[in-house]
C-alpha cells in the first residue's frame, strides 16, 4: 500500500513538473515558445504515447531554420 501511495505522489509531482514547464514555455521563452511548449509535451512523464501533431509541428518548426534547431537541441540539453 505504501509503494502504490508513493507511486500516486511521484506521477501527480510528475505532471504538476510538466505543467509548470509548459506553462514556463509559454511566459519565459524569447525565442520559439511554440517549439518549447511542443518538445515539452513530446517528453512528458506522461506514459501514454506522444500526441502526433506534437512531433508534426516540432518537424515542421525545426524545418523553417537553424534558430529553430539551435532552439530545439537548447530545450533538450535542459
Amino acid at each position: 500500500m505504501v509503494k502504490m501511495s508513493q507511486s500516486m505522489i511521484r506521477k501527480t509531482l510528475e505532471a504538476v513538473k510538466d505543467q509548470t514547464s509548459i506553462r514556463l514555455a509559454k511566459v519565459a521563452s524569447n525565442m520559439t515558445p511554440e517549439l518549447e511548449v511542443n518538445i515539452v509535451k513530446a517528453t512528458s512523464h506522461n506514459d501514454d504515447p506522444v500526441d502526433e501533431k506534437c512531433i508534426c509541428r516540432i518537424l515542421n518548426l525545426t524545418s523553417y531554420s537553424r534558430r529553430y534547431i539551435h532552439a530545439c537541441v537548447s530545450v533538450l540539453l535542459k
